[in-house]
């Protein structure tokens, strides 16, 4: 008895019962396939089973990048189009050089194998699996459209990546010169000031508010850099344990609504990836209301995932989807009115996916004048600061040599 509970493993599971009550536990058993046909024998629907790992099991398996996912839903859709058994497209499409997208496909192998269907066998891997896709997933395969759902989720990520990387691209240039700009600074006022500041001593002369400032950052620099690398870990770390609180998921959440310039460059990027998720969902043959429920589960922003769940409410009741929204400031009017009409009209997923464009295209565009003046911003900074740092220098040498 003893040998035999040695082999036993310890899975996690979520699974509905005939009521539509979710069950989220924990088991031991040989396999998880047999812990699939308990939990079948009890009348339960498996929603995601998943065996406990190792820490460096966990180490190991991470997030598939989006384009790596893109590639694969479309590869996988063109082997099952061809008459190839999931199983075995799964077990070819795994014999890639990454190491994560592979130790992952042999994982969904393992559980296909045992009688998962694919959408649970991707469940139980969610850094590498959105809950967004796993539910185009399931919607393909209760519809028997697998081949199509799996061509649109290919479609719509990489439509996705091609947006983040547009996004990121426009932040390079910005951060590649701010970062320039600390190095120089800092090589600067430690290397070329301390010498100078050994003159200003030997002359014993009053020194300008300018040059003392540089003098004071010139020896905090020198002396105490140790002390500003802690100082800054630790409010990293702060600000991080801060960010795992309720209020500080709120305070961070309305700090990327809110900010400055990347504050509506965030809402408008939610609400491009809100639409065309929903549009996404939708086209698989999900109802509105599970499809604002996976998307509430993929939202990390705590206020987009407010709204959403009031407008599930609103959508229990029978409401229209503009109701709950319309009085949130974060989802514009013109939004609320458009997918009401899409509602109305029967073409929520088309609704959905002009939305999107549009969101993307505000987000393009403010992406494109932002790049247009952060340049001449920078310049007008990186002047200023240099101008400084010149004064600080020029001004006592000035004084010493006029009263002489």
């Amino acid at each position: 008895m003893e040998g035999k509970k040695a082999h036993h493993s310890v899975f996690g599971y979520k699974a509905e019962d005939a009521g539509g009550k979710i069950h989220i536990g924990r088991a031991s058993a040989p396999s998880s396939g047999q812990l699939r046909r308990l939990l079948q024998k009890k009348g339960y629907t498996i929603l995601l089973i998943s065996q406990e790992k190792t820490f460096w099991e966990r180490f190991r398996g991470g997030k598939i990048s989006v384009k790596d996912r893109s590639l694969f839903y479309r590869e996988l859709a063109t082997m099952l189009k061809a008459g190839v058994s999931i199983t075995e497209a799964i077990d070819t499409l795994a014999e890639v050089p990454n190491k994560k997208v592979q130790l992952v496909l042999q994982d969904i192998s393992k559980s296909l194998q045992n009688g998962f269907t694919l959408s649970v066998a991707m469940a139980s891997h969610p850094k590498a699996f959105p809950p967004v896709e796993v539910g185009v997933i399931k919607a393909g395969e209760a519809s028997g459209n697998l081949v199509k759902v799996l061509l649109d989720l290919s479609e719509s990520t990489a439509r996705s990546a091609d947006f983040s990387s547009r996004v990121r691209g426009a932040m390079t240039y910005p951060g590649f010169i701010l970062a320039v700009m600390v190095i120089v600074g800092s090589v600067i006022i430690v290397k070329v000031i301390p010498p100078i500041k050994s003159i200003f001593e030997t002359a014993d002369a009053e020194l300008p508010v300018t040059t003392k400032v540089l003098l004071w950052v010139t020896d905090a620099l020198v002396h105490y850099w140790w002390l500003i690398i802690l100082i800054i870990v630790a409010l990293i770390v702060a600000a991080r344990l801060y960010a795992t609180t309720k209020s500080g998921r709120y305070y961070f959440s309305w700090l990327a609504l809110n900010f400055p310039v990347f504050g509506s460059l965030n809402q408008q990027s939610y609400l491009a990836r809100f639409n065309r998720t929903m549009a996404l969902l939708i086209s698989a043959g999900v109802p509105i209301l599970q499809s604002v429920k996976i998307v509430v589960d993929s939202t990390e922003n705590v206020i987009f995932q407010r709204a959403l769940k009031g407008l599930i409410q609103s959508l229990e009741q029978g409401s229209p989807i503009s109701v709950s929204l319309q009085n949130n400031r974060y989802f514009p009017r013109l939004m609320t009115q458009v997918l009401y009409v899409g509602q109305q009209s029967g073409d929520l997923g088309g609704t959905a996916i002009t939305l999107a464009q549009f969101f993307e295209g505000e987000v393009d565009a403010k992406l494109r004048q932002f790049s247009a003046l952060i340049e001449p911003f920078i310049i007008v900074i990186l002047g200023a600061a240099i101008g400084f740092i010149v004064i600080a220098v020029l001004q006592p040498i000035y004084n010493l040599t006029g009263a002489f």
